[in-house]
């Protein structure tokens, strides 16, 4: 076992050669994982303060592990408003935030005919219409840098974001694609998320990421 994790090196690893290490303990899997994070990263740890925005907790998907997405009956309106994005941003620039982070369902318009009322009412065509609208002028009256985690979207929604906000992010979460969790979240199916991934790589959009752990994985599937 110390033999095979020696061989590792300092450098990424081929996905053959990631595979071949699956059935090794976590414990020893990590501490490859680590040898290699800090040959390319070292050991800084930089972080950036925000302020949270959640524009909608309403989501099409329905995922076994969610505690984020609730049902209309749950929420004051389907969006945050515009002057409660307002009102939130400001304080977060008040107390020293440099960002803007922007989270919400994927989608709720395709499930919740409230949400479509909702968008229709205010002049917006979709979600991320709404969201390339809030973080615009988040971004012009605050000074914060919005950072939006829009889900599995199309090119050209990652464009128009990409004029608004300086960086985005979506989870990963999974690439196993019988993943029982996941079973009621037609956006979490891994040919969607990857064409998201490839496509912000394309645009050149800073792009965070990450996977889930214990939603019903293996460890090869973390691998």
């Amino acid at each position: 076992m110390t033999l095979r994790i020696a061989s590792i090196g300092t450098t990424p690893l081929s996905g053959d050669a990631a595979r071949s290490l699956s059935d090794l303990p976590t414990a020893v899997l990590t501490a490859a994982a680590r040898q290699v994070r800090d040959a390319a990263f070292g050991s800084r740890v930089t972080f950036s303060p925000k302020v949270f925005l959640p524009l909608t907790k309403l989501c099409a998907d329905r995922c076994g592990y969610c505690t984020f997405a609730t049902a209309p009956r749950h929420l004051p309106h389907a969006y945050l408003t515009a002057a409660e994005v307002d009102s939130v941003a400001a304080a977060g620039a008040t107390h020293g935030c440099a960002e803007a982070l922007f989270t919400l369902g994927e989608g709720p318009e395709r499930r919740y005919p409230q949400a479509r009322v909702w968008l229709d009412e205010h002049g917006f065509t979709s979600t991320v219409d709404y969201l390339v609208a809030s973080a615009g002028r988040v971004l012009t009256e605050t000074g914060l840098l919005p950072h939006a985690n829009a889900g599995a979207i199309s090119a050209e929604e990652l464009a128009r974001l990409r004029t608004v906000a300086p960086s985005q992010g979506m989870m990963i979460e999974s690439l196993r694609p019988d993943l029982a969790a996941h079973r009621g979240a037609p956006d979490k199916t891994p040919e969607r998320r990857l064409a998201t991934l490839r496509a912000a790589g394309g645009l050149a959009i800073p792009f965070t990421t990450g996977i889930l752990v214990g939603i019903g994985e293996t460890e090869a599937d973390r691998v």
